[in-house]
């Protein structure tokens, strides 16, 4: 394969890489604060249900402050620099400006409906915006906060960008017809629309911009795509359900979690296999990396804390609880802490909704309940028929969290673990849409006869 032949050349491309990054951080907005410099470089953690961004010490490991922004704090990124954060709000139309001095948010920017994952440029001059509900990509200017180009991508939800900083790469989720688009970063022109069987989630390039690695839906293997070319160049076996793909800042180690088992797991960047597992949370979301390359952050939605994983001895060195549903996060640049690895006292995370749990209507005795199927990341069968009165049961088949939300607000089980159940009943003939929230790539259809 192709990617045999560049093995020698990647051991000798990461560590240059590396130290061409080191000396491109030193100078101009790209270098760290005399700020950072002096002070340990916080790691922030988007709390999905708190509405929120928890911020820790990366010395300490405290959460040492929780900055409220609109719903669903979605995409993360931090300019080079280390002096902002740049966070979108799932639920709202806005991404967050967060003064990394105080820690608290300076400038709200308006770039539409349901901006999911943000990527920013290796200069730190431009932020991208996957705008989900938009069916676009924004580029904001960071020097003005300005929308300097917008590009049509179907349900954009997470984007990567090459190290040069000229190329974006995004995962585009239309329902029907996955892909991944190629966009120009300076100008915002889409040069191509790759098709994919699966739909793709998180998405990463190596550190010599050879190669892009990305995770699918329903798909127990990472993907390695040759950029040369645009072809499916080797995959990586992994944990089931894996979700965030990252390499180390020296380029030594790769990374991944895996939601079904719970797990980080360790890949080889050269030869791109599997090394290592460390269980970490419930529901493992996203990674971060010191910039030693010895300790890595993961964030953990169901169980709301962060692992800090020791990836040299292949274990957890603390848990730290964070709030509730943390997903995205992003570690500030700047030479990494000597971590403090006394366990954290608990956070006092914000309260969960006080609003009743939804719960199944009572269906009549004699109607057999219709049966879905959330397997592989969709719903089986996706449309459904029904009589009046007749309950619905969904059953999590997944080894990942699912839920059933009904479009319309009229049922919602919240989430699913794997191997559990979901009824509902309808008693009013009409039809009747329905998604997961916690992936609203996945649709379905009630239809209810009379």
């Amino acid at each position: 394969m192709a990617h045999i032949s560049r093995f020698l050349l990647r051991a000798r491309v990461a560590p240059l890489a590396a130290g061409l990054a080191a000396v491109v951080l030193t100078a101009g907005l790209a270098g760290p604060s005399a700020a950072a410099q002096t002070a340990a470089p916080k790691l922030y953690v988007g709390l999905f249900k708190d509405n929120s961004v928890a911020v820790i010490d990366s010395a300490s490991n405290q959460l040492i402050k929780t900055i409220s922004i609109p719903a669903g704090p979605h995409g993360l990124v931090v300019t080079p620099n280390g002096k902002w954060v740049y966070a979108s709000s799932d639920g709202d139309s806005t991404v967050s400006v967060i003064d990394t001095g105080d820690d608290a948010v300076s400038d709200t920017i308006q770039v539409g409906k349901s901006p999911h994952g943000l990527a920013i440029t290796p200069d730190g001059g431009q932020v991208l915006v996957a705008g989900f509900g938009t069916d676009q990509i924004e580029s904001i200017d960071t020097s003005t906060h300005q929308v300097t180009w917008q590009t049509p991508v179907p349900q954009p939800h997470n984007i990567t960008i090459t190290p040069d900083g000229k190329t974006a790469y995004v995962a585009s989720q239309k329902e029907g017809s996955p892909a991944l688009a190629i966009v120009d970063v300076a100008s915002g022109i889409e040069s191509a629309m790759l098709p994919l069987d699966h739909t793709p989630r998180a998405l990463t390039v190596s550190p010599d911009g050879a190669d892009l690695v990305y995770s699918q839906a329903g798909v127990d293997a990472l993907q390695v795509m040759d950029l040369a070319t645009n072809t499916l160049e080797t995959q990586i076996p992994v944990g089931a359900a894996p979700h965030h793909p990252l390499f180390t800042p020296d380029g030594k180690l790769g990374l991944v979690v895996a939601q079904g088992p719970g797990s980080l797991d360790l890949f080889d960047p050269t030869m791109y296999m599997q090394t290592g597992s460390v269980k970490v949370g419930d529901m493992p979301h996203w990674i971060a990396a010191t910039s030693d390359s010895k300790y890595a952050y993961v964030s953990n939605e169901n169980s709301n804390d962060v692992s800090l994983v020791d990836v040299t001895a292949g274990r957890v060195a603390l848990t730290i609880p964070v709030g509730n549903a943390p997903r995205k996060m992003v570690l500030q640049p700047g030479p990494a802490a000597q971590p403090s690895l006394a366990q954290p006292a608990a956070a006092q995370p914000l309260p969960e909704d006080s609003a009743p749990a939804p719960t199944a209507a009572a269906a009549p005795a004699s109607a057999a309940a219709a049966a879905v199927s959330i397997s592989k990341f969709a719903f089986s069968p996706a449309s459904i028929t029904v009589a009046a009165g007749q309950p619905v049961t969904w059953t999590n088949d997944d080894p990942v969290s699912h839920t059933t939300t009904s479009n319309d607000g009229l049922w919602d089980s919240g989430p699913l673990p794997s191997g559990t159940t979901f009824t509902t009943t309808l008693t009013q003939p009409g039809t009747y849409e329905f998604h997961c929230s916690i992936h609203p790539f996945m649709h379905g259809t009630v239809i209810v006869r009379g």
